[in-house]
């Protein structure tokens, strides 16, 4: 696939704001959305740390959208609507995101509101025991979803504290959290530096900036950076369920996001999982039969990596399951043929493309390029990138980067009606 194939090149624009967040715009040519991705720097690992605070980034990502500025709730919901404004606040691990997409037009006609959640939010104490309730329920709802738990079990052992946490909280967190130490969480956490905002599509660079900087003008402030505060835990878990399945999670060192080799990883993985074609997929499931699920995934961030595998089978055939996956960790060390190559690279480009027709996705992209590189990438910087891989480039760095040293660092957990055996793993 060439890069005439991808979409025009459009610019990207780069504004400090007087208030000292950084904006970024990609004005897309031929579209007619509008889409926002605003980052600000309370997500769950920036909580308290005391386990009275764990999850208190969905309460709030739940509350900031209880009314903000002159409206009340209703009123407030009512104006997005009207603005055409479709509109998701969630937490992640090191911030909370506030997407939305308009229409173009309309993108003035947003950002106030958008705005007055990010500054004047009323973090309303009358919605606070709705808001309680919700997040309770979800994350008692995880005793029903093994296959999820499986996966925050591995981020909880596999990642270094505080990134390690997993979002839900805990009941205990939940039941004592007060309105005022929630509303005080958020004006100490929620600061122009340290938070980033992001638009593509038929906008104008300029007059965002004007606008902006004029609905910021009280908002001050610096955001504690976040960073790892110890070591992970790694080892084996496993976790007695008495469901039909077996789940089991592997984690794997990878390269961080501003590491180089961070694209050979993420090409190495869905070579190994992350398609129908892929290594673990075709023997694990096609060939034997052993499970009804199986992938690989790479997920980079700005300070670590993570390779992480997945396969549910049933209790009989889990074991040989996990055996078939540590063989084929094994065989991968050996390198990838020029068809999975060619795949791999064609299913990227290809992905390019289709992010280029969405201005969702794009600023989405600008947002997490920013946090991560300090710098935001074109998608034919992108292309480029990726063009730049060879056969030769992926092979090596495969042989020297997933070796048996690599694989004896890894982290299992499994849930399950009885645990694996893991020797030699």
């Amino acid at each position: 696939m060439s890069n005439r194939s991808l979409p025009k090149a459009n610019p990207i624009h780069v504004r400090m704001l007087e208030c000292g967040m950084p904006l970024l715009v990609e004005e897309m040519a031929g579209v007619r959305t509008a889409a926002v991705s605003w980052l600000v720097p309370a997500g769950n690992a920036t909580d308290p740390c005391d386990e009275a605070g764990d999850g208190w980034s969905s309460l709030l990502a739940e509350l900031a959208q209880r009314g903000a500025g002159e409206r009340n709730s209703r009123e407030y919901s009512d104006a997005l609507d009207r603005a055409g404004v479709q509109r998701a606040v969630t937490p992640s691990a090191v911030h909370i995101v506030v997407s939305a997409t308009t229409i173009g037009a309309r993108i003035h006609e947003a950002l106030p509101l958008l705005s007055d959640l990010i500054v004047r939010p009323h973090l309303p104490s009358e919605a606070l025991d709705a808001v309680r309730s919700l997040a309770i329920q979800s994350l008692e709802s995880l005793q029903d979803d093994p296959q999820h738990r499986v996966s925050l079990r591995l981020r909880e052992r596999h990642l270094p504290p505080p990134f390690n946490r997993t979002g839900y909280g805990n009941r205990v967190a939940f039941e004592q959290a007060s309105i005022d130490a929630l509303r005080d969480d958020w004006r100490r956490r929620v600061r122009p530096v340290g938070s980033i905002l992001a638009v593509a599509g038929a906008v104008n660079a300029d007059d965002l900036a004007r606008s902006l900087d004029r609905l910021l003008r009280d908002w001050h402030g610096v955001a504690e950076d976040v960073r790892a505060t110890g070591p992970s835990i790694g080892g084996a878990l496993h976790e007695e369920d008495a469901s039909n399945q077996t789940h089991i999670a592997i984690g794997l060192d990878a390269p961080n996001e501003r590491d180089p080799d961070s694209l050979l990883c993420r090409l190495a993985t869905i070579i190994l999982g992350g398609e129908s074609s892929s290594r673990l997929f075709t023997e694990v499931r096609e060939r034997r039969g052993l499970c009804y699920a199986v992938n690989a995934g790479y997920a980079g961030g700005r300070d670590r990596g993570m390779v992480a595998l997945y396969a549910g089978s049933t209790p009989d055939r889990a074991q040989e399951t996990l055996d078939t996956m540590r063989a084929e960790l094994e065989r991968f060390e050996h390198g990838v043929t020029p068809d999975e190559f060619r795949r791999a690279i064609v299913g990227m480009k290809s992905r390019l493309v289709m992010q280029g027709e969405s201005t969702a996705a794009r600023s989405a992209a600008l947002s997490s390029d920013w946090y991560r590189l300090g710098r935001a990438r074109s998608l034919g910087e992108l292309s480029a990138e990726v063009d730049a891989v060879s056969l030769d480039a992926l092979n090596g760095w495969i042989s020297k980067g997933m070796t048996g040293a690599w694989r004896a660092r890894r982290t299992l957990c499994t849930v399950g009606q009885r645990p694996l055996e893991i020797a030699g793993f």
